[in-house]
């Protein structure tokens, strides 16, 4: 059964401005099934328990079962990588214990093993053989984020008019993923097939950037995305 805890309590509680830490209303939301449950910018429970060094949080979500390779979607960055980044000993530790890997990448290609290794920190994955490297796979960015963080160099359509995009219409897609320059790409793509109503859209799009000139899968053809990630429009919305 759902609870009654919001995903925004459920997130704020764990961290934030101004977290509560309330250990009550952390297992209310485990026992709800939001363990794993992802904000719109990718972060997790643990995640967030973990940027605000809740100890306790962590450790009670763990023991629940909590997926420790869930990632940031702007930087690819697990609980693990800012555990490290925090130097937060304790914390990494009980995430190493609880399977957490120090050889996981972010976009740039930075693990928490290599991250340790210039923080000072005494050698706490030594125990853990070194695997291979693998990078995160390119995601398309939440358009909201990226207005945040460049307005007003991108062009942000509201999010109705995203919302009400038709086959036929040309939109531009901004991508991050693993390339050299670690660059956003901004991807042209045609809508071909729209599902789902209003505010549940799901469209499907061919690209119309050569794929060499981005980061997506060598061989992709077509994306699906949501009104979310919608940067740029290039032909209006047909009247309504």
């Amino acid at each position: 059964m759902r609870s009654l805890l919001s995903s925004a309590e459920w997130f704020s509680n764990c961290g934030g401005w101004r977290p509560r830490h309330d250990l009550s209303k952390l297992r209310q939301g485990i026992v709800a099934g939001m363990l794993n449950e992802q904000d719109e910018y990718g972060m997790t429970a643990l995640s967030l328990a973990t940027s605000s060094r809740w100890k306790e949080g962590v450790e009670e979500l763990l023991r629940a079962g909590a997926e420790t390779g869930l990632r940031y979607f702007r930087t690819g960055e697990t609980a693990l990588h800012i555990a490290v980044q925090r130097r937060d000993e304790p914390i990494i530790v009980a995430l190493v214990e609880a399977g957490a890997e120090p050889d996981a990448a972010n976009h740039w290609g930075l693990t928490p093993r290599v991250l340790l290794t210039r923080s000072g920190l005494p050698p706490l994955f030594d125990r853990v053989p070194p695997r291979e490297i693998r990078l995160p796979a390119p995601r398309i960015q939440n358009a909201e984020h990226l207005a945040d963080h460049y307005h007003p160099r991108f062009q942000i359509p509201d999010r109705e008019e995203r919302e009400t995009l038709q086959v036929g219409q040309a939109v531009d897609l901004y991508v991050y993923g693993p390339k050299s320059e670690m660059k956003q790409d901004s991807v042209k793509v045609r809508i071909t097939a729209r599902r789902g109503r209003r505010p549940r859209v799901c469209y499907t799009a061919t690209l119309e950037t050569p794929i060499e000139c981005t980061h997506l899968i060598a061989g992709t053809t077509t994306v699906e995305f949501g009104p979310e990630h919608v940067a740029s429009v290039y032909m209006p919305s047909p009247r309504r």
